[in-house]
């Protein structure tokens, strides 16, 4: 009978044993079944799947913000040529008008204003697009302007 008791209290002590496949939750069954039923590799591999999404997102971030770093490089040294550019154009436009205007060549008014403006006018915009675009539009305006003070002399 005594073995039947002893018996009997081991298979309840068991059973009431919970067995979880997370090695947090501890116990010595949950160990020996997480171990032997596969429980716990099974958590590695997708730990390990995880961190090597996560890995290979951070990769495509990264190669995605050297694409960007070398695009604002790329803009930023063609605003620079841009500017340097309408800055000698303003210089020599100012020149041509200082020389014909000391030759002596009649210069009509409407041509005085637009060397002022073209000379007193700094291009300009909210976003890296639009100071492209205004500076070369007054690029293209200058050298127009240019041509035609050229043409008067």
């Amino acid at each position: 009978m005594v073995k039947y008791l002893l018996l009997a209290s081991t298979a309840l002590t068991l059973a009431a044993c919970e067995i979880s496949e997370n090695p947090a939750d501890g116990g010595f069954l949950s160990g020996v079944v997480g171990v032997a039923g596969g429980g716990y590799q099974g958590r590695i591999d997708d730990r390990e799947a995880a961190l090597a999404a996560e890995q290979a997102q951070a990769n495509a971030l990264a190669a995605e913000q050297a694409q960007v770093a070398a695009t604002n490089a790329s803009i930023s040294a063609e605003l620079a040529r841009l500017r340097q550019e309408h800055t000698a154009l303003r210089l020599k436009i100012a020149d041509q008008l200082a020389a014909l205007q000391s030759a002596g060549v009649n210069v009509p008014t409407s041509m005085e204003t637009r060397v002022r403006t073209v000379v007193n006018t700094t291009p300009s915009g909210r976003t890296d697009a639009q100071r492209l675009a205004a500076l070369r539009t007054a690029i293209a305006d200058a050298r127009a302007l240019s041509a035609d003070l050229s043409r008067l002399s």
